[in-house]
């Protein structure tokens, strides 16, 4: 049933440190019913909700509750909901993986994110892949990335970067003084694949960098 949070699984995991709710469809008020039990939880630091139609609005009713890790992948979390996660990362201390994958993020939604990169150093694995985010969203997530010191690993994959945009992210990378991991993006033209050879000229600590064609 949608919008319904399965009690019974919750109440046997409710003391394990990870909980994982993939494809309960639970939508906006199962994720808020969720959250009002998360909020007193003091076990659970890893929460998986993959698939389950959050949206914008349960997406902002979990956004306060994630501790460790988030998989929050394929929930059309959208704008309102990425402005909540970005409100949350800007205070949380604690959140160190966060997957946002095919959420229909768009270049409005990675304004938010990268405002978010500049505070929180804490963070050091994103997955932004299989979302809407174009070339405006790859300078402002360059941007970014060049001033974050706690980020080690960055799924930008299967997005719409083009041009500036991508080459704005190479930028980036290669002005960190850290040891990072990136995984590129698809369908490459001549001018990102540039770029990004740029960024393993101008960073040393590049570790591992994955073009996924």
């Amino acid at each position: 049933m949608h919008g319904v949070v399965p009690v019974s699984y919750f109440l046997r995991h409710m003391k394990d440190s990870k909980l994982t709710l993939m494809h309960h469809g639970l939508g906006p008020k199962g994720a808020r019913a969720l959250a009002l039990s998360l909020t007193s939880n003091t076990s659970i630091v890893k929460l998986n909700l993959s698939d389950n139609w959050l949206n914008g609005d349960g997406a902002a009713a979990i956004a306060d509750t994630l501790k460790e890790n988030g998989y929050i992948s394929g929930n059309r979390v959208g704008v309102k909901g990425a402005k909540a996660l970005s409100a949350m990362l800007r205070e949380n201390t604690t959140l160190i993986s966060l997957d946002l994958s095919g959420n229909e993020l768009s270049d409005h939604a990675a304004r938010d994110l990268a405002d978010a990169l500049l505070t929180n150093n804490k963070m050091e694995f994103l997955n932004l892949s299989h979302n809407m985010l174009g070339e405006p969203s790859g300078e402002v997530l360059g941007a970014a990335v060049a001033e974050n010191v706690g980020l080690k690993e960055l799924n930008l994959s299967w997005n719409c970067f083009r041009g500036q945009g991508a080459v704005a992210v190479a930028k980036g990378l290669g002005v960190r003084a850290v040891s990072f991991r990136i995984f590129c993006l698809a369908r490459i033209q001549t001018l990102v694949a540039d770029g990004m050879v740029c960024s393993v000229i101008w960073n040393p600590l590049l570790v591992t960098l994955i073009f996924m064609l």
